[in-house]
């Protein structure tokens, strides 16, 4: 078992590629009408430029090669995206399961220079683009791509239409990673430099809640996730913090059926018409917050949810996976573990949950920059996978083997390393994982796409 290389390409420019994102629809190859076959498609984004790429299966063969659908270029030659991610639904009707980025022509929308390439179609993603969604309740498409990054404003195009259909403004500094809600997909999350935490309607392109204040972060928000459940999400941040809030009740101490600000905010954000006023909630105090899990100096760059454990990463050449002590069953383990515990941090006098369990270390040499991120894919989880400043990237299985002895210890003693991968020897920025597609993408505008092996 273990990841081979299958394909890797060089994008056209001369920028760090922050980040890839899957597109969670699976598309289907049906040029011909025959051999039809799944087709996954992602993207990257790097300075002003985002790449939409398709795994691509050549006829006859199991091997899979990258085929480039379509390239954006923002007109502002001053943005640099850092993040980018698939949600909501794009607004073609009619045949919209068949309207899938394979059926259009592979179009290179501008570059830097505003130079045509040869054999391509030029067209730049302005506000002039922007349309307006009048009978939203129609929409029928793939999913809508969303970026972000430096300008701090989060633009949404819908990759049928080749065209930028809202652009999300609030926050006011540059906006450093965007989430999905996995059981809603209208509901983003942006995190930024400005220290706070925004939830979007992309139906309505309506900021619903704010989450920052008095005890959120104090830094520069760097890494968002979402519980599986999609009712409360983690969030990380230069501050060496980790927070956890939750969306559907304001109080999971108070188990009762009262509407939460903030659930109510969402049922509102929904059931508003073209033209009413929204006054977005605010939510200051999350419901555990911790600043134990890393050392200082440092930032945690990275956090995800596996299942109702954490995964988080700052820049001292490891990612911890750990167990937030959130209900009664949690803090009888927890005083079983620490008998002899004592809180030295008590600012909050218990007021937000804080204590934790530490469960497994994974360790990689050469990782020591910030904003370098893992990749897990939910909601099962099984791999985790990072990359360094070498070139390497290192996977792992997350919760051992099922085969295992029964006496070992779940999350095994040794290091677990299902594998070593090597791409071209520039820093990997992120690793994101779907299916049996592996793709790292590098500071060298390089992306290398690996195949899981049986």
């Amino acid at each position: 078992s273990g990841y081979r290389l299958c394909a890797s390409t060089d994008e056209a420019h001369d920028h760090p590629i922050y980040c890839v994102a899957f597109s969670p629809a699976v598309h289907q190859n049906d040029d011909d009408g025959s051999n039809k076959s799944a087709l996954q498609c992602f993207s990257t984004c790097a300075g002003q430029y985002i790449h939409i790429y398709e795994v691509h299966t050549a006829d006859n063969k199991q091997e899979k090669s990258l085929m480039v659908r379509q390239v954006y270029c923002d007109v502002d030659d001053e943005e640099e995206f850092y993040t980018c991610a698939f949600g909501g639904r794009g607004i073609t009707e009619g045949k919209a399961n068949n309207a899938t980025i394979n059926q259009s022509k592979a179009i290179y929308i501008g570059d830097n220079k505003g130079k045509q390439s040869k054999g391509t179609k030029r067209q730049r993603v302005n506000d002039d683009h922007c349309s307006t969604i009048h009978n939203l309740s129609l929409r029928q498409g793939p999913p809508l791509l969303c970026v972000a990054g430096k300008r701090g404003m989060i633009k949404v195009i819908d990759t049928v239409l080749q065209s930028l259909v809202m652009t999300l403004l609030g926050h006011g500094d540059s906006v450093n990673d965007l989430k999905c809600n996995p059981t809603n997909k209208d509901l983003l999350l942006s995190g930024s430099k400005d220290h706070s935490i925004r939830l979007w309607n992309l139906r309505h392109g309506q900021m619903i809640a704010i989450f920052a204040g008095h005890d959120a972060h104090r830094g520069e928000v760097l890494g968002l996730s979402w519980h599986y459940s999609g009712t409360k999400f983690a969030s990380s941040a230069f501050d060496n913090t980790i927070k956890l809030w939750n969306v559907s009740d304001n109080s999971i101490a108070e188990q009762s059926e009262k509407e939460g600000p903030i659930q109510a905010a969402i049922r509102r954000s929904f059931e508003m018409e073209r033209g009413d006023k929204f006054k977005a909630a605010i939510e200051q105090t999350p419901y555990f917050s911790t600043d134990s899990i890393h050392e200082l100096p440092g930032c945690v760059d990275c956090v995800q949810f596996v299942g109702d454990l954490i995964l988080s990463k700052s820049v001292q050449n490891v990612v911890v996976l750990w167990k937030p002590v959130v209900t009664n069953e949690d803090f009888a383990t927890f005083n079983t573990i620490y008998p002899n515990y004592i809180n030295e941090n008590r600012k909050n006098n218990d007021r937000i949950k804080s204590k934790v369990i530490f469960l497994r270390d994974f360790t990689v040499d050469n990782c020591d920059n910030w904003f370098i991120r893992f990749g897990s894919p939910s909601p099962n989880n099984e791999i985790l996978a990072l990359g360094n400043h070498e070139g390497e990237v290192k996977v792992w299985e997350l919760m051992g083997n099922e085969d295992d002895d029964e006496d070992q210890d779940y999350f095994g003693d040794n290091d677990g390393i299902l594998c070593k991968l090597k791409t071209g020897g520039s820093t990997v920025r992120m690793v994101a994982i779907a299916g049996k597609c592996l793709v790292a993408v590098c500071d060298d505008s390089s992306v290398w796409m690996f195949e899981a092996i049986e």
